[in-house]
């Protein structure tokens, strides 16, 4: 597939942000039913007509919110947008192109994301972000992990399978870092496949597929409820656990227990973060 074909390097560097474009497709997995009525239509237009053109406030101008620089498809990068949707935080929200070596090690001396502008200051660490953001109002909401053996077992034993379905529809989603060839050949190069290629792992996807659907009653079980993986409340656990079910919609014809896609809807909508239905492959 030419998809797989390493591109030339570009020298010029591109920045994507697409937070409405990324909102879009995030509307577009929606039911029907669960949009609002007739109104809703209009108002997402008044707001639309409102916005555009305008210039900004100044009291706008004068706001300092931090900045998080992500990749979409990155689970550690969803990790830090949680917490931002999860306390309401104000904050800017930056897609880097993957190619992007520049911007990353002038803030934290290396190509690694999660990275957080705040204060005049970047850190890394998508733990340490959410800790800095759950704290920045003295009211944290998230519990302590509750050393969920159960689920990190069930992750390090499904590593493989997991990556062997996401990894080759990653490689073609539309995703803002992928937005030139370059990028997109730079991240197929370096996240190759142990012992199997793209190619062979979408043309071996009925088996895969059924592996895993076969497996995710066992985790759906481990779930507290729809909404929390532990009893009281959101904690550490659902910031590890989240980004990599949502990662999993970007899969077509996964078969999802009930209570888990429920709870994947739920965490998706209360964190802000939108799932990958409407670009699944």
């Amino acid at each position: 597939m030419a998809w797989l074909r390493a591109q030339p390097p570009r020298t010029a560097r591109a920045r994507s942000n697409w937070s409405t474009c990324v909102g879009s497709l995030f509307l577009l997995t929606l039911p029907l039913a669960a949009l609002p009525g007739p109104a809703w239509v209009p108002a997402v237009a008044r707001r639309a007509t409102g916005e555009w053109g305008r210039s900004a406030t100044a009291e706008e101008l004068e706001a300092e919110v931090p900045t998080l620089y992500v990749y979409d498809h990155c689970p550690y990068c969803v990790r830090a947008r949680m917490i931002f949707g999860l306390k309401k935080t104000p904050f800017k929200l930056d897609f880097l192109m993957n190619d992007d070596v520049v911007t990353p090690t002038r803030m934290i001396g290396k190509k690694v994301l999660p990275i957080m502008e705040i204060d005049g200051e970047a850190m890394g660490e998508s733990l340490d972000i959410v800790s800095k953001v759950d704290a920045l109002d003295d009211t944290p909401i998230l519990s302590k992990a509750a050393g969920r053996k159960d689920i990190s077992t069930w992750l390090s034993d499904n590593k493989d399978l997991l990556r062997k379905i996401t990894r080759p529809r990653d490689a073609m989603a539309l995703y803002p870092e992928f937005s030139t060839k370059a990028a997109r050949a730079t991240w197929v190069k370096n996240h190759q496949l142990s012992g199997m290629t793209f190619e062979e792992a979408l043309e071996t996807s009925g088996p895969l597929l059924e592996e895993l659907n076969g497996k995710l009653p066992e985790l759906s079980e481990m779930l507290h409820s729809s909404e929390s993986v532990n009893e009281g409340g959101y904690s550490y656990d659902d910031i590890t656990l989240f980004p990599t079910l949502r990662r999993l919609t970007i899969v077509k014809d996964v078969k999802w227990p009930e209570k888990l896609r429920q709870y994947v809807e739920h965490i998706a909508d209360i964190s802000d973060v939108p799932l990958l239905d409407a670009m699944a492959l």
